[in-house]
């Protein structure tokens, strides 16, 4: 399947395939095929066979688990211009691990792994550049494991919520929620009951404004210091 310039270009640009050299890139791209997918459709459960690995073009994808009793835990949201599922491919690991599920209308390109790792054999100085990519994702996979084992409900909303905004933003900012209310609350592992009631004491303090998925976040600066970032 022959991929439109766009989507190749997304593809050269990630960290993980910038440093291909064209032959290899040109491999790769016959190897790669596009998937477009609606709300709620399943790119892949949980012990299916890993083939590929991917790359989020458009929209947004969950991957989560499935309690015994049958409740989800969103262990990710991935958003546009990730990839997701390498680490998986690189541990030789031979079925998916978990759910990929998609929020909203996505387009996401599906890389062989044969064929990436045929390439990543014959390439040190590429392996090496792909390490350091997957060492910067371990490092914010750490952050993400203190921030949900260490604090409590108000401090990871509240840093769920930063970042959607600027480093630098002191004023009234207003941001639109990508997903639903109940996704959040298990990407940030509390009740869905549990962050309603955050946010209402938020909004009680005058440190947010909510309206449906839009919220106005009044002080940035002082939310900041709820979380000392």
């Amino acid at each position: 399947m022959f991929l439109e310039m766009k989507f190749q270009d997304v593809l050269r640009k990630n960290t993980l395939f910038e440093g291909l050299s064209d032959d290899d890139f040109k491999e790769l791209l016959s190897n790669t095929k596009l998937r477009q997918l609606k709300v709620d459709e399943v790119l892949f459960r949980k012990q299916q066979s890993a083939t590929h690995f991917f790359l989020l073009v458009d929209g947004r994808i969950k991957l989560s688990l499935l309690s015994i009793e049958g409740s989800e835990k969103v262990v990710d949201i991935i958003n546009p211009g990730m990839t997701f599922a390498e680490a998986i491919i690189l541990n030789g690991v031979s079925r998916f691990p978990l759910n990929a599920i998609a929020l909203s209308e996505s387009e996401v390109l599906c890389i062989n792994a044969d064929v990436f790792m045929n390439i990543l054999k014959a390439s040190p100085e590429t392996c090496i550049k792909v390490m350091a990519c997957l060492s910067v994702r371990l490092h914010m996979l750490m952050t993400e494991i203190d921030r949900l084992s260490l604090h409590n409900a108000t401090f990871r909303l509240v840093s769920y919520l930063l970042e959607n905004i600027s480093f630098d933003e002191i004023e009234t900012v207003e941001i639109k929620l990508s997903i639903p209310k109940h996704v959040i609350a298990s990407r940030i592992s509390v009740t869905p009951e549990t962050l309603s009631r955050t946010l209402k004491q938020l909004c009680k303090d005058n440190l947010l404004e909510v309206h449906d998925r839009h919220i106005t976040l009044i002080n940035p600066e002082k939310l900041r210091s709820l979380v000392d970032i």
